[in-house]
């Protein structure tokens, strides 16, 4: 039935009927019986619904129907899930679950369950730790602090819990194969002419825009400029200089107006990418190349990513093996830019890049404002405040962080995305009739 496959009968009966046995008396006082649908895409189950239609043996006519929504712990669950340590400053507030697999300094407040992986941590003076001055939950030790897996004068402190799960970012590298090999599958089934896995572009990779129809555009990126003097984030917050090559300066149009099938919105790419428009339906799209350690390609976004509908019914997911990066020139010269889905950065981060080159109005905006979850190897940032000698002035960024959590997409995710943990747990239970 559409995206479900039902569990059949038994010789035109119910296969799945059972007696409801009071526990008072040990007698059957009516029955239930099951539909157990399996919701898939892209071939893979995805959830599992189960209906319960229970009526008494007095009144067989009178039912109830329940519906119980079973799936795995996706990251779609999560606002924030990031490798390294994290610290959230006073002024910032967490909007959903956070999660990081080191240390924690929470100062900020918090609306969700924020986890770590370790029980204790060294927080240094990157964090805002110093012997003489160390945050609650901690104790000097040398120069640093020696703190407790979260520490901070945030809260409320009832939803911290440590030492919790590990988040494996190296096994994304077995989702990104699984998607890579479901995508050909996919267009096989489909035929030549339809477009889900594009192998490496030969040039600098592919530019690709989506359209409200559920259809997208695919352009070969032949060249690209340079913009000197970057700043680039590494692991630790350490901070490079390079040579940002993100505009596209010569392009080929390959296709335009590619459908997607209604059962597997998903587009592999084994390329750097550069992405923008609006999503119908649920969609992932992954940048990645995971049978070569020498190439990570990387996501650029390029103007806003929007949803037809608010309603839950569209989603999107990018995934890169490198990094998800707001480019300088994002949506011209707009104050604010929207960008709505998941972004999981393997082993880059999420963020964008500090320039120092181009107008202030190409460097500086006015407000980022994106709902739903980022998943980062290495903490990015979006805001620059890096004037020399000169305070509380911002040469690259965005003045304002905006950064909401998207319940919908824990309750429907987009197609494949990865699971915190792959056991079924109920994601809700209501009276449908």
């Amino acid at each position: 039935e559409g995206d479900f496959t039902v569990c059949g009968t038994c010789d035109g009966k119910a296969c799945y009927e059972h007696d409801y046995i009071d526990p008072e008396t040990g007698t059957s006082t009516g029955k239930f019986v099951l539909k157990i649908k399996a919701k898939k895409i892209c071939g893979k189950i995805l959830g599992v619904y189960v209906y319960s239609t229970g009526f008494t043996n007095k009144y067989p006519d009178l039912k109830r129907t329940v519906l119980v929504k079973l799936a795995s712990t996706s990251i779609g669950e999560y606002g924030s899930i990031i490798d390294e340590a994290v610290w959230r400053a006073g002024e910032e507030v967490t909007y959903g679950k956070f999660h990081t697999n080191q240390g924690m300094r929470m100062d900020a407040s918090n609306n969700s369950l924020v986890t770590t992986a370790v029980d204790k941590w060294v927080c240094t003076y990157s964090f805002g730790c110093e012997s003489d001055s160390c945050p609650s939950g901690c104790v000097a030790t040398g120069t640093a602090c020696y703190c407790d897996g979260i520490c901070g004068s945030g809260g409320p402190k009832d939803l911290w819990e440590f030492p919790s799960f590990y988040f494996d970012f190296a096994g994304l590298t077995n989702d990104l194969n699984g998607m890579k090999n479901l995508a050909e599958e996919s267009e096989t089934s489909r035929g030549e002419d339809e477009v889900q896995h594009l192998s490496p572009s030969g040039a600098k990779g592919y530019h690709i825009i989506l359209h409200p129809d559920r259809t997208y555009d695919i352009r070969r990126v032949n060249t690209v400029g340079g913009i000197p003097n970057t700043y680039e984030i590494g692991p630790g917050s350490t901070i490079s200089l390079i040579t940002s090559y993100e505009i596209i300066t010569n392009e080929t149009v390959l296709k335009t107006n590619v459908p997607l099938p209604p059962d597997c919105g998903l587009i592999f790419v084994e390329d750097d990418l550069w992405i923008e428009g609006t999503t119908r339906g649920k969609i992932t799209i992954a940048a990645a190349v995971p049978d070569n350690d020498a190439v990570e390609p990387t996501i650029f976004i390029v103007n806003n990513l929007d949803y037809t509908t608010l309603d839950g019914s569209d989603s999107l997911a990018l995934i890169a093996e490198k990094s998800v990066l707001i480019t300088r020139d994002c949506a011209g010269t707009a104050s604010e830019i929207t960008l709505r889905g998941v972004f999981v950065a393997q082993k880059g981060y999420f963020g964008r890049r500090g320039y120092t080159q181009g107008s202030y109005s190409q460097r500086v905006r006015n407000r980022l404002v994106n709902y739903g979850t980022i998943v980062s190897k290495i903490r990015g940032e979006v805001t620059y405040i890096w004037c020399p000698n000169i305070p509380a002035c911002i040469f690259s960024g965005f003045i304002h962080w905006d950064a909401y959590f998207d319940e919908k997409l824990a309750r429907d995710p987009p197609p494949l995305l990865p699971c915190v943990s792959e056991e079924l747990e109920t994601v809700s239970w209501e009276e449908v009739q």
